[in-house]
């Protein structure tokens, strides 16, 4: 779709203090000399209070940490960066650690990190860890299945330091095992209408195969000068290469560059960002009553020139944001304004910021299938533009203990893509059924959010987090954003209770949201839930820790996607060791 934005004002400020876990504030909000308007990305409340590994689990709330990649939860707009708040360990200078521990639903848990300390040449770090769980858990016709996953995962950190030059490589391994268990009505000797050919078929040749294996390894090399006056030209640029492939036989490859270089000339400065990425997918070549595969190769080209000015107090930078789609479903070029200013009200204690941008979101198969692991296994979705990005909001301290942040956010989308069932049509007949994959529907719309958080921490043996949104959807077509939230709120704290007990506590909450009944084409409310946590880390000595962990205390009864429930009451408990 050709969609070409013009420039638009930046409007209204507020202030919000609403609640969750997640970002390390600015406690100073002082300019300082070089200006750098971006806003750094979320680590965003989940969709739902669930493990991040794995959807059909609460993730546990201790220094446990299952996996350091959240799933991708759809449409954020902007989001504020989380602080991440957890207890505090003694300081150890060993350069290895390991823990591991069992759970409830047959779980079994063990993860390594080693460091290299004390080096001004290079940093080194590496996290290898596997996670599997099992169970059953009850689905909406009160039946019993089970819903295993198996996640096992390895990142290696490495920086190369020189006077003014930096490094960086990153690489990533992801294994993921996991059942379609949800619900689903389709009868095996019942006939269907095929939904490529208009055929029929019989319910079982629509039945998805139960196990899925999903297996991901990524790589990134970057190079940059920091530089610290205005006598050399600063620049960031990096290389990524990745594979993805899962059981049914999909491979997708990927590889991208991109950099950014910057001019000063006295208080000005000249920017200008750009790259390509290109996503290579090959598919099976059977056929199936079930899938309909079509190869896909695209590549996303993107463009950002900008002026900056810096003042003492102030900040502004304007420039465009320029995408460019070749290949996929269809050619696209979109263009959008981009302008971001902050200014210093009061020093040292609040500033506001705001601006207008566009944002392309590039659904690749493996961001998709990431999002929604359920999805159907021919997905091929489409890209998705918000043309009309603005944002606006204060950041500051109360006091040397309280910080906060306050945004309101507000986008014009088109193409944004939302999930639903499968409906699977009985032969001759107008009766239809729901099937556990997902299908993909599409809308343009708007979408209004306020959030805002505040962080509270009177000592080094105490700390709050509180953090809330608001997502006001309003769709042009659709009844419903499905399976998206209106609201969601969090609280987190930590607690010193002895010299060598820490205890954490968090309450996770979000509205009702809603699916697609496929049965008659009718609205579907998925309940709200409120996941209360507690956890507590106790250090034996500067080398032995034991930590324990209970999920859901409520046992509340929740689903991430229509037709599959998650774990219900969640306990975790083990031992960790540095050497």
């Amino acid at each position: 779709m050709k969609n070409i934005n013009a420039i638009l004002v930046l409007t209204t400020a507020f202030f919000c203090t609403v609640a969750a876990s997640g970002q390390q504030l600015n406690k100073d909000v002082k300019v300082v000399r070089e200006y750098n308007p971006i806003i750094s990305d979320a680590f965003k409340i989940n969709q739902l209070p669930v493990n991040e590994v794995d959807e059909s689990s609460f993730n546990p709330n201790f220094t446990y940490n299952i996996l350091s990649k959240a799933l991708s939860s759809g449409l954020a707009v902007e989001p504020i960066s989380a602080a991440r708040l957890t207890p505090e360990r003694k300081t150890v200078l060993d350069k290895s650690y390991v823990k591991g521990g069992l759970g409830n639903y047959v779980t079994v848990f063990g993860e390594l990190y080693y460091n290299v300390l004390r080096s001004e040449d290079y940093a080194l770090g590496l996290n290898v860890g596997h996670l599997t769980s099992g169970g059953k858990v009850k689905l909406q016709d009160d039946s019993k299945v089970d819903a295993p996953f198996h996640d096992t995962w390895a990142s290696l950190y490495f920086r190369r330091f020189w006077k003014d030059y930096t490094l960086a490589i990153d690489a990533d391994f992801l294994h993921n095992i996991y059942n379609y268990y949800g619900f689903q009505n389709l009868e095996d000797e019942m006939g269907y209408v095929e939904p490529y050919s208009g055929a029929m078929v019989s319910g079982a040749d629509l039945m998805v195969d139960e196990r899925q294996r999903l297996s991901a390894f990524d790589l990134s090399i970057g190079l940059n000068n920091k530089v610290l006056d205005d006598s050399s030209v600063p620049f960031d640029a990096s290389f990524t290469f990745g594979t993805f492939g899962n059981l049914t036989g999909i491979n997708e490859s990927h590889f991208g560059l991109n950099g950014k270089v910057r001019t000063y000339i006295n208080d000005m400065f000249l920017d200008v960002a750009g790259g390509f990425d290109y996503y290579g997918t090959s598919v099976p070549n059977f056929t199936s009553p079930l899938y309909q595969f079509v190869d896909r190769n695209m590549t996303i080209i993107n463009f950002s020139p900008a002026v900056g000015f810096q003042w003492e107090e102030a900040n502004l930078k304007v420039g465009m944001d320029v995408f460019a789609q070749i290949g996929g479903q269809d050619d696209d070029f979109n263009i959008a304004p981009h302008i971001e200013a902050d200014l210093v009200i009061a020093e040292g204690v609040v500033t506001a910021f705001g601006g207008v941008k566009g944002d392309y979101k590039v659904n690749n198969y493996e961001s998709v299938q990431r999002e929604n692991r359920y999805i159907r296994a021919d997905q091929n979705v489409k890209n998705s533009f918000h043309g009309i990005h603005l944002f606006a909001g204060l950041r500051g301290n109360f006091s040397s203990q309280t910080s906060f942040t306050a945004r309101l956010d507000y986008a014009a989308f088109d193409n944004e893509h939302f999930f639903v069932n499968r409906a699977d049509t009985v032969f001759l007949t107008a009766e239809v059924h729901q099937n556990n994959i997902f299908d993909v529907v599409y809308d343009d719309g708007r979408l209004l959010q306020l959030s805002g958080e505040l962080k509270y921490e009177p000592s080094p043996g105490f700390n709050l987090l509180l953090k809330g949104k608001y997502n006001g959807w309003d769709m042009d077509n659709l009844k419903q954003a499905w399976h998206k939230p209106e609201l969601e709120l969090g609280f987190t704290g930590n607690y010193e209770l002895l010299s060598d007990i820490w205890v954490n506590a968090g309450l996770y909450s979000i509205s009702k949201r809603y699916a697609l009944n496929v049965s008659d084409t009718g609205v579907k409310e998925l309940k709200g839930v409120i996941d209360l946590n507690l956890g507590v880390n106790y250090y034996l000595s500067s080398k032995w820790t034991m930590f324990a962990n209970v999920n859901n205390l409520l046992i509340n009864k929740y689903y991430q996607w229509n037709g599959y429930p998650s774990q219900g009451l969640n306990i975790r408990a083990g031992v960790g060791y540095s050497f």
